[in-house]
């Protein structure tokens, strides 16, 4: 499901937009704010893939409001709505890189047909950016491509920076985004899939502990063993003994 954000000043607009059933569409609306610093702020904290916001609020106007989101997370898909046929606002949204721009009164049956060419937009950028697979309950594009590259690349240094660039991402925008999405911060996510790699390669004999180590992504085998323990409340060594014994006990029994 796709989450979403509506601004605008009008009532009647807000209650109107919520009448839609939404969730027969695949959208959940994560917000409803009535002015554009509460949208930003929506924004922030709910971390919508869709902002749906009237142009002219107090505060900061929808294309202001445009504008943060998109330094935020630009792939934030905009649809602005206006009772103003001016064709100057028409030109900076598609500055802005709005992907529908509405005029009041409007059709509901326009309003979801923009909103799932947006949600076209996120699911295509989706699809020619990361695979899917684990990474397929991930409701957030972005989180489940960033989730897939640190499968691929857990052996390499992966800070919440480079994470950030690689998605072309603001990086507090990234941390709070990844923790709403996948329930972990950052780095223990990264942590988790270390650890359990080591788990794997541990099955092995002849992979030596300070191997392992290297293997995902640590080079001091001290703390890495350090690290271990604190997640499997064992050594890597006591980890390989148990796994060896109930191995051999197995074998036995079966003989």
């Amino acid at each position: 499901m796709y989450g979403m954000v509506i601004a605008d000043d009008e009532l009647m607009i807000r209650k109107g937009l919520m009448s839609i059933p939404w969730n027969d569409y695949d959208v959940e609306v994560l917000g409803v704010a009535s002015d554009g610093e509460q949208a930003l702020s929506l924004f922030k904290s709910e971390c919508p893939e869709i902002l749906l916001t009237d142009i002219r609020m107090p505060g900061i106007d929808g294309l202001k409001l445009i504008e943060a989101a998109k330094a935020e997370n630009p792939e934030i898909q905009a649809i602005l709505l206006t009772g103003y046929e001016d064709f100057n606002y028409a030109r900076e949204a598609i500055r802005l890189g709005a992907v529908g721009y509405i005029l009041k009164p409007s059709d509901p049956d326009e309003i979801i047909e923009i909103v799932n060419k947006a949600k076209h937009n996120l699911h295509t950028y989706g699809r020619n950016n990361f695979s899917h697979g684990k990474t397929s309950s991930i409701r957030n594009k972005a989180i489940g491509k960033l989730f897939d590259y640190m499968e691929r690349n857990y052996t390499q240094e992966i800070t919440l920076y480079t994470a950030a660039e690689y998605l072309h991402m603001n990086h507090i925008y990234v941390s709070r985004l990844f923790k709403k999405e996948i329930g972990k911060t950052f780095l223990d996510a990264l942590t988790t899939i270390r650890m359990k790699k080591a788990c794997e390669l541990l099955a092995d004999n002849d992979n030596r502990i300070y191997e392992i180590a290297e293997k995902v992504g640590i080079q001091d085998s001290g703390y890495f063993s350090q690290v271990f323990r604190k997640y499997y409340d064992m050594t890597p060594s006591e980890y390989r003994d148990k796994l060896f014994s109930t191995t051999s006990g197995f074998s036995e029994d079966r003989e």
